[in-house]
Order: structure tokens, then sequence, then C-alpha cells
């Protein structure tokens, strides 16, 4: 059987759904939406900075915790 969703509709998967803090996002379209919105608070975060070295940790922190909320994160070591 083959399912035909309009875009954006399409559901996430539940292995990447289940890797998703914010539980609200049930499809792509939901999951796009999410993130421009955290890309350009981000954006408007980082232009009124008056310091801004993109490669420094802590710049980057402060700029995650701008676009998702304080959402936590861990980086993987690879």
């Amino acid at each position: 059987m083959e399912f035909h969703y309009a875009p954006g509709a399409t559901p996430l998967d539940p292995d990447e759904a289940a890797g998703l803090v914010p539980t609200h996002i049930t499809t792509q379209g939901d999951l796009n939406a999410w993130e421009q919105i955290n890309i350009v608070q981000g954006d408007r975060w980082a232009a009124r900075q008056k310091k801004r070295d993109l490669l420094d940790e802590g710049f980057i922190r402060d700029l995650h915790r701008q676009m998702f909320g304080g959402f936590k994160y861990e980086v993987q070591q690879r």
C-alpha cells in the first residue's frame, strides 16, 4: 500500500519523532516551520550582538539557546 500526503504533511518516522524534544511536532511540515522560526530568532539575536565570533564555543551555545528556547543539547564526540 502506498500513501500520498500533501506537501509538508508527511508523518515523521517514529524513530525521528522520538528524538525530538518538542513533542508537538508530528509532520515534516511542523518540523520545517519550527526550524524556520528558530533560524529567524537566532539570526535576529546574532545581528544584535556587538561581538560575533562565530567560531567561539560560547557564542555558538548562546546562539543555540536563542534558537531553541533553552532546549539542552549534547555534543557527540566522533
